[in-house]
């Protein structure tokens, strides 16, 4: 009852923000401090929080910019319209830039040409394990939410009565250029699609030395339809160390199943566990 009330007022919000600032408002001006982002009127989360607060994500940033220098080449898959990438762009060498909602990467492009952003490469498409097309739920209360069409067509998807649309998709080994031989960061956000895209960049991933990545139950579930195991086999040939920020906790290679299956069976969440080739330690 109460997350329905949840989503009932979030649909509100949402409707209500696009007729107080009319049709044609593609997007409000924030100035963070560290930069200015375009964000949609409608958008009751990230959008909202920058609105609101003028800042987002800013322990996440911390732990970005613990872990990259200036000679770092770094891809953020699921950009949204960039208020982590963009100011991460400026402590890295090159920068790759996925988002495959097409209005926001709009905006995303935008936000680039705003901030004379020029050591990024933006592409807009779905990250998987192929060259294709998918099915993608464009969702408007959380723009940040949308994701590739759910396998179970759970109401917590579709609140919002998103448009379902076909996106073009590509193995994010072909995205990337064969001299960038070595990623110090790749964060991946991506609600959902992570066990197909970690599938179609096997190359990429055996040459990068940290992977941020959510870990939501009901993604796994509804979403890819894979078990943690499943959502481990293409991530564990390649990384020794994880770090569980929500637990503050360390994990060596041979506990990783076991650590993240009673995770999944308690229903724990973490927007960004850390796996990487050698012991990390970013902050809570």
């Amino acid at each position: 009852m109460l997350r329905s009330l949840k989503y009932h007022v979030a649909q509100v919000r949402s409707r209500l923000m696009r007729r107080l600032t009319g049709r044609y408002v593609s997007g409000f001006l924030i100035d963070t401090g560290d930069c200015r982002l375009l964000v949609d009127p409608a958008d009751g989360v990230v959008g909202r929080e920058l609105r609101f607060r003028g800042r987002y994500g800013e322990q996440e940033l911390r732990r970005i910019e613990a872990l990259v220098s200036t000679r770092s080449t770094v891809a953020f898959i699921g950009t949204h319209v960039g208020a982590l990438a963009i100011p991460a762009t400026r402590k890295v060498r090159k920068a790759y830039l996925v988002e495959a909602n097409p209005r926001t990467f709009a905006l995303l492009q935008k936000n680039l040409a705003l901030n004379s952003v020029a050591n990024a490469i933006a592409f807009n498409v779905a990250v998987g394990e192929a060259a294709g097309e998918i099915d993608f739920v464009l969702s408007t209360a959380n723009s940040g939410g949308s994701k590739r069409e759910p396998q179970v067509k759970a109401a917590k998807y579709y609140y919002d009565r998103p448009q379902t649309i076909r996106v073009p998709m590509a193995s994010f080994d072909t995205l990337v250029d064969p001299a960038d031989e070595r990623f110090d960061l790749i964060l991946m956000d991506i609600e959902g699609s992570e066990y197909f895209a970690l599938k179609g960049m096997q190359s990429v991933l055996s040459r990068t030395e940290t992977l941020i990545v959510e870990f939501i139950g009901h993604h796994l579930r509804n979403v890819a339809g894979v078990s943690v195991a499943e959502f481990l086999a293409p991530i564990e040939p390649h990384f020794g160390h994880l770090y569980i920020p929500t637990l503050r906790r360390h994990v060596v290679r041979g506990d990783f199943l076991e650590v993240l299956s009673d995770m999944y069976a308690k229903r724990l969440n973490d927007d960004g566990i850390i796996f990487s080739r050698s012991r990390v330690d970013p902050g809570p």
